[in-house]
């Protein structure tokens, strides 16, 4: 198992980056009369070009993940800046994670799921805080990092055969 980088280009993604807040399409479906007089109908009727579409730009990629350097952070705040759900913080680190909890630039609605932090920060020694129930896997935090500090990256599963030929 392999995270593999997304990025195939300056700033070019394998796949749609673009944040939509949109609300989900609602699908059509078969009315209850028809429904019940042919049991065999399908319910629903599916989305037009156009909903497709809108639900395309929806995605929230959960096969892109995250990746961050800590080494290669030069504290600039970009990232956070850019973020559209506030899941990035950068703190100092604390001894007790709900201290932590309530420095974040979002604060955790669900306290079980775990926050991520960083190794230490070279310049300052603070840590980059973020909250993965929050995250979108948008990439705007990559797209944004003029270090590569933060990379998007997609999970890759090699499986051999034996015997086996490409």
């Amino acid at each position: 198992m392999n995270l593999v980088s997304a990025k195939v280009g300056m700033h070019s993604w394998s796949y749609s980056n673009d944040y939509s807040p949109a609300a989900r399409s609602k699908m059509q479906h078969a009315e209850l009369v028809e429904r019940f007089a042919h049991l065999d109908t399908e319910v629903e009727l599916g989305f037009t070009a156009e909903q497709t579409a809108r639900e395309v730009e929806r995605c929230l990629n959960c096969d892109i993940q995250t990746h961050f350097t800590a080494n290669l952070c030069i504290e600039c705040d970009a990232c956070v800046d850019v973020c559209p759900v506030n899941c990035l913080t950068i703190t100092h680190n604390g001894s007790d994670e709900a201290d932590l909890r309530v420095r974040l630039m979002a604060p955790a609605q669900n306290l079980a799921q775990e926050i991520y932090t960083s190794d230490p920060l070279p310049q300052t020694k603070r840590i980059m805080v973020k909250d993965e129930d929050v995250c979108l896997h948008c990439g705007l935090c990559a797209e944004r990092c003029p270090t590569a500090a933060w990379d998007m990256r997609q999970f890759d599963l090699l499986i051999p055969y034996a015997g086996k030929r490409d």
